[in-house]
């Protein structure tokens, strides 16, 4: 589900079944799994993808094994829920099919004339390793050299890949990338290793600042991630952070929308990428409305989500909660809903009526909504702690005190509609039975909100009153 839209079912009635049910567990952002490796600076590498993305092993690690100093870096391919080749790279943007479309790298003003280390390996059959150095000028390609390692060497063996032909130009900026696996040619064999010590350029009057060829600069650093969650990030852990800004407990959860990509090879652009968290997880290679698996058992088909969160969005920025509900694994019925700023922590409720049965929910959060992606709203910020369900209450959640219960009458109606005790409101919008938003004229009169449609149909009104939240089917004749 990479696409939110309002989309409310035709049948709604209001039966209900509150069983005790586990549908959020961790709500409250208590629970996370933690763990610290070390890195060589001033590179990405596989490690976070690893921990946020295949569960596996870290396979970029330090190693004392090493020719010459104190550690050298080893690089392996493994397997956790997905197989996860191992990479470093100092390229800031990998868009587009070649190195020499990649941007970023370390400043280098040298024309050196090759690059030698010493090496081991054990590459599974049918897999490469490999080095990749590009290095260019004013954004333009000087020279891109590539070298692949085959087989097993159990001791350190040297090696030398010469720049032929030799650089074009003089380069201002360098990129080195190592790389477990073959993944330029999607072969990617668990257990594929390559270990690297001592790389230096030859030819040149200096070494590149921030090359650390010797590998004897590292750093560490530790990951978080909440149990029961999946993150809907890409593989870097992008935008999720645990926090203490709380509303209550110890931690809270933080999303922050940063700088992604979008697109495929040479068609990779810069968007603005909202950062989320889910119940559930998108299938790979998925493009129908079921690609949104996992998931808590739940059968409530009335109910309300209620959680707290402060926002800060970046411009005119909205984040984003949405249910998914299925049966048998079928999506049944979804609806989303936008969160507004607020600086402090705010009480929010989200009531639903399914109008089918259900047995399991799938509720997400997004700091920046879907269906935006202006680089303006990099940095919109939203923090939210204990999400629940009203039928399943948190321990130690203050009740809300919401306004009197808001109706919509008459109803059917030849298109004039009154929406009763709207006392101050944020939001009311009108939307078909297809999720499409409808220019429907809206007015306010003292407590009351004042809605007219035109066209005969059945139609949903959304009312975000105080920040309580709440759907009404309406009919016009």
């Amino acid at each position: 589900m990479k696409k939110i839209i309002y989309l409310f079912s035709v049948a709604i009635f209001l039966g209900a079944s509150l069983h005790a049910q586990n549908a959020i567990p961790n709500g409250g952002f208590e629970s996370w799994t933690s763990a610290t490796y070390d890195y060589p600076p001033f590179y990405i590498n596989s490690n976070l993808g690893a921990f946020f993305r295949t569960n596996s092993a870290f396979n970029v690690v330090k190693t004392t094994d090493a020719y010459h100093g104190n550690f050298a870096m080893q690089l392996t391919t493994n397997v956790g829920s997905d197989t996860n080749f191992a990479y470093i790279i100092n390229a800031s943007n990998t868009n587009g099919n070649s190195p020499c479309q990649w941007s970023g790298g370390i400043p280098y003003n040298q024309k050196p004339t090759g690059l030698r280390g010493y090496y081991k390996n054990n590459v599974v059959a049918g897999d490469t390793a490999s080095i990749v150095v590009a290095f260019k000028s004013a954004g333009a390609c000087v020279g891109m050299y590539m070298m692949k390692f085959y087989g097993a060497h159990n001791t350190y063996t040297p090696f030398t890949i010469p720049f032929l032909p030799a650089l074009s130009g003089t380069p201002d900026s360098m990129i080195f990338a190592a790389i477990s696996s073959d993944v330029f040619a999607n072969i990617q064999k668990n257990g594929s290793m390559l270990q690297l010590d001592s790389l230096s350029f030859t030819g040149g009057v200096s070494q590149p600042v921030n090359f650390n060829g010797d590998f004897e600069n590292w750093l560490s650093q530790t990951l978080y991630k909440p149990n029961n969650w999946y993150l809907e990030t890409d593989d870097q852990g992008d935008g999720i952070f645990q926090t203490t800004d709380i509303h209550a407990g110890t931690y809270a959860m933080e999303l922050k929308t940063f700088s992604g990509n979008r697109g495929n090879g040479s068609n990779k652009y810069l968007v603005a990428q909202g950062a989320g968290i889910s119940t559930g997880y998108s299938a790979n290679h998925c493009g129908g409305p079921n690609c949104q698996k996992g998931g808590n058992p739940f059968t409530n088909q009335v109910d309300t989500l209620a959680f707290y969160y402060k926002y800060v969005p970046s411009g005119n920025d909205t984040a984003e909660v949405s249910l998914n509900f299925k049966k048998n694994g079928v999506g049944i019925w979804s609806m989303g809903a936008p969160i507004l700023a607020s600086a402090t922590y705010k009480y929010m409720e989200f009531a639903f009526n399914t109008g089918t049965p259900i047995d399991s929910v799938i509720v997400s959060f997004q700091s920046t909504s879907y269906r935006d992606s202006a680089l303006s709203f990099i940095g919109s910020d939203l923090k939210i702690d204990d999400v629940h369900f009203k039928s399943q209450p948190l321990t130690g959640i203050k009740k809300y005190d919401a306004n009197a219960s808001i109706t919509v009458f008459p109803n059917p109606s030849s298109g004039a509609f009154t929406i009763s005790n709207v006392k101050t409101y944020d939001l009311v919008r009108v939307y078909n039975i297809y999720g499409q938003e409808i220019n429907a004229a809206i007015t306010k009169d003292g407590a009351d909100a004042h809605v007219q449609i035109d066209t005969p149909g059945a139609y949903f009104i959304y009312i975000n009153s105080s920040g309580k939240i709440t759907s009404q089917k309406i009919i016009v004749l």
